[in-house]
Order: structure tokens, then C-alpha cells, then sequence
């Protein structure tokens, strides 16, 4: 009796275990947009296009906005990312609070989005 419940138990947990066959794509980061990604935001046209389909809850009040850097350097508020041409961005990435005023300076308790262009 036991080697037939052992058996039984290990095709249960075998099939249990496998897979569907269906592809899994890798989880996407909260906080990074890649290059690869961009490329498939074919309809996106600014920066803030791609950041309003692919990671809305950057752009969602938290009280305090984002500030918008681009290759180290502060462009402004939020507004600046609609003047940003997608084909120029390379990644996107959003730096919480206490991240971006340790790179950035505490002006920028509100997180910041940052921008590398090609």
C-alpha cells in the first residue's frame, strides 16, 4: 500500500509542478523603465506618454511631485516631461524620497524621475 500512496504522491506533485506551457516574461521593475520597454510603448511620443501608460503611479500626487532630471541635470516639474521627446530617452527610472535627496539634495522630497537620453 505505502510504494502505490507514494507513487500517487509523486505524480500529484509532479504535475502540481509543472508548467502550463505558457511563456513567462520577467516581472517588470516599479521603479525602471528599460530601453527595451520603450520600444514596445510604440504609440508613447514624450517621456510623459511612456511614464503615463507603462508606470502611472509615478505621476500620481503624493503630495509632493517629482522633480524631472534629465542626464544629472533638473529640467523642473512634471510639466517637462511631455517637452521630452521619446526617441531621445535611453531609460527612465523613478527615485523614491529619501533616494532621490540623498543623489539629488532635499529639494526633491517628492521623489524625482530621472531621465537618460541616447
Amino acid at each position: 500500500m505505502k510504494p502505490k500512496l507514494f507513487l500517487l504522491l509523486t505524480i500529484f506533485l509532479f504535475i502540481g509542478c509543472a508548467s502550463n506551457g505558457a511563456e513567462r516574461k520577467p516581472m517588470r521593475s516599479k521603479n525602471f523603465i528599460s530601453q527595451e520597454e520603450i520600444n514596445e510603448l510604440t504609440i508613447a511620443r514624450t517621456a510623459k506618454d511612456a511614464i503615463e501608460i507603462a508606470r502611472p503611479t509615478w505621476l500620481r500626487g503624493r503630495g509632493i511631485d517629482p522633480s524631472v532630471f534629465m542626464n544629472g541635470m533638473l529640467m523642473g516639474d512634471l510639466d517637462q516631461l511631455g517637452n521630452i521627446s521619446i526617441i531621445s530617452v535611453k531609460e527612465i527610472k523613478f527615485l523614491p524620497s529619501a533616494e532621490a535627496t540623498t543623489m539629488y539634495g532635499t529639494n526633491n522630497m517628492g521623489g524625482v524621475i530621472e531621465i537618460k537620453s541616447k
